[in-house]
């Protein structure tokens, strides 16, 4: 369990410092005092290790929108949740990445991966089934307009992250209300 945890802290390490391009099998090896081996039979070789990664990069964002306040108001917390997504895209830009950004696209996520990453989209949905009047189509306008936000959200994080917004404190009243105006505000 050491070794595999001594593997997992050296990936990050490099992946935080240099991105995807900079890891692979022998440095993290190296840097975590093994061999390749036990790079391989730990994780199967760098997609393991990118998908370790990637499921960290969830768990972050699932841990964000865990800290948002169940007791806001429906609107309120959905624009939490969207405050929360891009916090964790700013704190975490080659995580972000690897998840959903330039990066993405060299990592194919397991099954049980996709599945987790996939509940924090459900988190958001639920939130915004509250703001929604009843009917009986709610639970697919719940999650349109759900997706309609993570997209959102996700376009404007990469947009940041390339510098077309500048934003340093990461307040933006023009996000906030986008937010409210998909919600129907």
């Amino acid at each position: 369990m050491q070794a595999t945890t001594a593997l997992l802290n050296a990936a990050r390490e490099i992946f935080v410092a240099e991105g995807v391009k900079g890891l692979s099998v022998r440095r993290v090896a190296q840097h975590a005092g093994c061999t390749t081996i036990a790079v391989y039979s730990r994780f199967g070789g760098k997609e393991g290790l990118l998908g370790a990664l990637f499921d960290e990069g969830f768990e972050r964002l699932a841990d964000a929108q865990a800290k948002v306040d169940a007791t806001l108001p429906p609107a309120a917390r959905v624009l939490a949740l969207c405050r929360a997504y891009r916090a964790t895209a700013h704190a975490f830009p080659h995580h972000y990445a690897l998840m959903l950004g330039a990066f993405s696209g060299e990592n194919r996520p397991s099954p049980e991966s996709s599945a987790r990453a996939m509940s924090t989209l459900q988190t958001l949905t639920r939130s915004v089934s509250a703001t929604l009047a009843p009917g009986k189509d709610k639970a697919r306008r719940s999650e349109e307009v759900a997706v309609r936000l993570f997209a959102f959200c996700h376009g404007w994080a990469s947009l940041e992250q390339i510098g077309f917004f500048q934003d340093a404190e990461g307040q933006s009243p023009s996000f906030d209300r986008a937010v409210q105006a998909l919600l129907g505000r």
